[in-house]
């Protein structure tokens, strides 16, 4: 009871913590987080170099998605060019340099290819079906010294010299591309963050300003998770916009903006995220963010910046003007961190301005006065603990322990936890509903449960700890401590132990075992587990590792120098999380 009470009053505090309409004073300063070490920026976007790189495709640039655009856990950090819903269209090097790196994976990038240029800049260019003919034969000949085909390769700078405008690739739709395309970024080759590519001028003219559908308010009394977002409705089109209220009661006395918006690129199909933000109150700029600057390391704080909890109910992207407790993304701007203290019932304006890259902008101009008469408090959830951002954090019953990092919570959670009987054939523990997977967590957490069964000495690697989060599953075999399970997620949701005996599955797809595949170019097989994805996959051809690729959940292996005519016996070995071991021969003529 204590600890919940304490929780209570640390959360109060927070809550109390929100900023005046003028600037902070030095002794509010001192009493917030300290600020995040100031990375190398681009003080204006005028100072990035003008020309300094081409169109990577041979086609007129057309995009799909633009830098900043809002993703699951993360900004998108690039441009996603269109290549016509066609794979195998050139790649062209967009500056002088050196090829510094390749990355080969299942998901994310797929075949990634990485140039540094003298300029200071890199290029990145992802989802690519093969590279140039020399580096692709420099990167088989690795895979086959490690006997892997994921790699990330550092490449010497001598090896590989680059021309703009060079044949680097071909486009593709590998790792987790949705749709045929390139995924383009340019990073500081210094600091490795990624910067908004169409700062650098690659001439698409646009001169439609972002169209803004929503604003809402926040009573900031309370934390973000605790509350629902009210609407203030608002009209008008094309960069012009008023609440139809001419005052806006608000009936909270600290209260934070946001706004649900988009932006188009004049003559260019579909909609992309925003780019720039400002809040002012009485003609003072209190907050706001640019998406210009982003290092992967900060991307996952997008889930400090909108409404998480409102999107994971289907309500579609809220973003935050100004920032949660616990989100220290550098791309913030502004003296406050957007929470606006009225204490008094007197008129304020307020005007949100929202732009693109090219400068086109778009306004909200309102007037907003707080009625104190229209308060209402808001009564914690008796079952919840109170879980405070910046605080270490632990929750632990005798089948169940949790511990969060500083850094893992954003706002203030009702932490909520119940078990109950798993009801799956192969769980030895009970469920547990940890929290809600409507609230976001920052960094990995630490999950102990213990088993509802005694289990045999020889059975307990095999024990997997499996999460449902709303749709996502993830397994992780984790680690016995004081008679629990261990492991470590970023998503709240049910967990329970499995124990899983069950080796995984291998197919054959498009030939026949013992059969000929003369005439083909390939041969494909299918390796799939039955809880999760395969963790791992070789093949042998008469004893020797060979080099089968993988995409779209088929492995594939591509006839070369390997394979002569005749009979071959290929052996194939697949491995779960929970370290089941699938081996299956095969042969097939040639």
């Amino acid at each position: 009871m204590f600890s919940f009470v304490k929780n209570i009053i640390v959360f109060l505090a927070v809550s109390a913590s929100s900023i005046f309409l003028s600037p902070p004073s030095a002794e509010t300063e001192q009493k917030t987080d300290p600020p995040v070490v100031a990375k190398k920026k681009k003080a204006q976007p005028e100072n990035y170099p003008q020309g300094a790189f081409r169109n990577p495709m041979g086609i007129p640039m057309q995009l799909v998605a633009n830098f900043g655009e809002l993703r699951p856990n993360h900004y998108h950090m690039g441009l996603d060019i269109r290549t016509m819903q066609r794979e195998n269209l050139p790649v062209y090097a967009a500056a002088d340099g050196y090829v510094r790196k390749v990355k080969i994976e299942k998901s994310g990038f797929g075949n990634a290819l990485y140039i540094e240029h003298f300029n200071g800049y890199t290029t990145l260019y992802a989802h690519l079906n093969t590279f140039y003919p020399e580096l692709a034969a420099y990167i088989k000949q690795q895979q086959y010294h490690t006997q892997k085909w994921e790699q990330e390769i550092e490449i010497d700078p001598e090896l590989f010299p680059i021309k703009q405008g060079q044949f680097i690739a071909l486009s593709g739709n590998t790792g987790g591309s949705q749709g045929p395309h390139l995924h383009f970024e340019i990073r500081d080759t210094e600091t490795g963050n990624n910067l908004n590519p169409l700062l650098f001028g690659f001439g698409l003219p646009d001169r439609t300003p972002p169209t803004i559908y929503r604003l809402y308010y926040y009573d900031r009394r309370y934390s973000t998770y605790q509350t629902t977002p009210t609407p203030i409705p608002i009209k008008g089109a094309l960069g012009n916009y008023i609440t139809i209220a001419g005052v806006v009661t608000l009936k909270s006395p600290n209260i934070s903006f946001g706004i649900s918006a988009d932006d188009m690129i004049t003559g260019m199909h579909g909609h992309v995220g925003i780019y720039k933000t400002e809040l002012w109150v009485d003609d003072v700029l209190q907050s706001g963010f640019t998406l210009d600057d982003i290092s992967y390391d900060e991307t996952r704080y997008l889930n400090a910046s909108i409404d998480y909890k409102t999107k994971m109910n289907n309500g579609g992207y809220i973003q935050h003007i100004g920032k949660l407790p616990g989100n220290k993304g550098s791309y913030f701007s502004g003296p406050t961190d957007g929470v606006i203290r009225t204490l008094d019932s007197s008129i304020h304006k307020a005007k949100i301005v929202v732009k693109d890259v090219s400068g086109n902008t778009s306004t909200i101009s309102f007037n907003f006065r707080f009625d104190p008469a229209s308060t209402r408090e808001l009564t914690f959830p008796a079952n919840a603990i109170a879980m405070p951002q910046g605080k270490e954090n632990m929750f632990e019953t005798e089948d169940c322990k949790v511990l969060f990092s500083p850094n893992a919570i954003y706002d203030l959670v009702p932490f909520v936890h119940r078990s109950e009987p798993a009801n799956d054939v192969r769980a030895v523990s009970s469920l547990h509903h940890i929290a809600d997977f409507k609230y976001p967590v920052h960094d990995s957490f630490i999950v102990q449960i213990r088993p509802t069964v005694d289990i045999p000495q020889n059975k307990k690697d095999r024990i997997v700890m499996h999460l449902q989060s709303n749709k996502r599953v993830e397994v992780e075999k984790g680690i016995w401590v004081d008679g629990r399970v261990q492991a470590k997620f970023k998503y709240l949701g049910d967990f329970k132990l499995l124990l899983d005996t069950i080796a995984p599955s291998i197919s054959l797809l498009g030939w026949i075992n013992g059969g000929s595949v003369r005439g083909k170019h390939s041969i494909a097989l299918i390796a799939k587990d039955n809880i999760e994805d395969v963790k791992t996959f070789n093949a042998y051809l008469d004893g020797q590792w060979i080099l089968f690729g993988y995409s779209k959940g088929t492995y594939i292996y591509t006839f070369d120098e390997r394979t002569s005519a005749g009979r071959h016996e290929l052996k194939v070995m697949a491995t779960d999380e929970a370290g089941n071991i699938a081996e299956r021969l095969f042969s097939f003529v040639r």
